[in-house]
Order: C-alpha cells, then structure tokens, then sequence
C-alpha cells in the first residue's frame, strides 16, 4: 500500500504549472549530473518491504513556468512505484549552475485513504558545487483536511540536503566513479480536532517527526543510480477517536537503475 509517496512526490504526482511551450528562458545548464535530453530515460527496479516492481521514467519536451523553461518527466506507467520516480512524474525539472530544480505538485499519503499534496517550485534536489550537509532547499506550510467527522491539521517542512561526494560506488552489478547524493526530508506533525459529546477538542495525532528520508546517488553524466527511501511513522491513540488510518507504519525501498540511455 503507498503511504507516504512524494513528488509525485506524490496519480501521486501531478503537475500544476503552465504547459505553454512556447517563450521563456533559455539557461546555462551545465547537465554534469543529469542530461536533459529529450528522449533520455532511466529504468530502474524497485525492492522495498511491501512495493516491489520496475520504473521507467523519460524526459518529454518543454513546459514554461514562470519564464523558465523546464523538461517535463513521465513516465511509462501512470503510477511509478519507487519514490524517486513518483517524485520527478508530471513534473518539471531544470538545471542552472549545477543545480538541478523540481517545481510541480507532489502528492504525499500518509495512508492509502488519506492524500495531501505539497506544491513545489524551482525546489534543489541537487546542487553539484554545495558542500557537505550544506542545506539547499526549504518550504514549509500548513493546512487542514477534512476526513469524516475529523479534521486533521498537518505542518510540514520538505527540505533537501547535499552529502559528501563517494568515489567507486556500486550499485547492483554496476560501478560508477563520481556519485554525488543528495538527501530528501519531510518531517511532518499532525493535530485532530473534532467534537466530542458537544465539546470541540483539539489532540496532536502526532509530533514533528521525520516521515521520509530519502537519498538520491547522483553519477556524473549518468544521472540518479540509485534512490533508498524509509517512510515511517507513528500516530497517537486516544480512547473514542477512531481513524481509518493505521496507527503505524514502517517502509524501506531501493531504486537501483538498471537501463538508461543518455544522448
């Protein structure tokens, strides 16, 4: 069942941006770390604890957002599997001085029966000249969802983070000499307000916790090897409040690429 799916992210990912091709910046795009070609693409299988299965995910023309021209990602099968695929499907993705920046919506589920989205723009998810533990994006917000006779209040920080570059890394059968990873946060508390008996009653469901953490291995001219990802999380209980949602949940995938081509 998925849980917790970004970006795509998060079907769990769906772009919200302009799908005008046409005008827009042109930018410097370097592309050490991931090459935006038209027609590149990574196919990667997927091995977690209860998902299992192969993605593959391929660049398809322009989208302008913002006056900044980005390459649109899709992928073969509606719903990706892995996180690092959800992540980047239907959304936008460009390059400007070694960074690589995300912008579209990302879909996120903490249960199967409850999903919320968090809108991105021009969000790093890599930056080839930051240093270690050097942090490169944040967005933060809040908001409410209604689920029955509750109401759920959720505050969430998404943040990424560069980690030291790996020489000779290996990955499945394969072995690459440059990777550079980089680390996707979303620490998430939740609050339930309801009405109890005539008396509205406001309860933390859960405290600031970090539910995914995910790292991203970046090879140079290759583009993401390989992706782990653990989900979890754990919810309070309180005598007379019952949601569909399972009180706890753990989750630990790999996305190891397996085919790609890059022009």
């Amino acid at each position: 069942m998925k849980r917790i799916y970004l970006l795509g992210v998060l079907s769990l990912f769906a772009i919200s941006c302009s799908n005008d091709d046409d005008g827009g910046n042109s930018n410097n795009q370097t592309e050490n770390f991931l090459p935006l070609t038209e027609g590149n693409y990574w196919v990667y299988n997927v091995q977690g604890t209860s998902l299992n299965g192969r993605d593959s995910v391929y660049f398809s023309g322009d989208t302008v957002i913002n006056n900044n021209t980005y390459k649109k990602v899709k992928s073969k099968d509606p719903i990706a599997t892995g996180f690092f695929s959800n992540a980047i499907t239907n959304n936008g993705i460009r390059q400007e001085n070694g960074k690589i920046y995300l912008s579209g919506t990302a879909g996120l589920n903490i249960a199967e029966n409850l999903p919320f989205s968090i809108n991105v723009t021009d969000f790093i998810i890599f930056d080839e000249n930051a240093s270690a533990n050097q942090q490169l994006s944040l967005t933060e917000d809040s908001f409410s969802q209604d689920l029955g006779e509750y109401t759920l209040l959720f505050d969430y920080k998404l943040s990424s983070k560069a980690k030291s570059p790996l020489t000779n890394f290996t990955s499945g059968s394969e072995q690459y000499s440059t990777v550079t990873p980089t680390e996707i946060t979303l620490n998430l508390s939740i609050k339930v307000s309801t009405t109890i008996q005539g008396f509205p009653l406001t309860l933390t469901l859960m405290e600031p916790q970090n539910v995914v953490v995910s790292t991203q291995y970046y090879a140079e001219q290759i583009g993401v090897v390989k992706s782990i990802t653990d989900i979890t999380y754990n919810l309070s209980q309180f005598p007379g409040i019952e949601l569909p949602i399972p009180a706890t949940s753990s989750e630990h995938q790999e996305e190891v690429l397996v085919d790609y081509n890059i022009e």
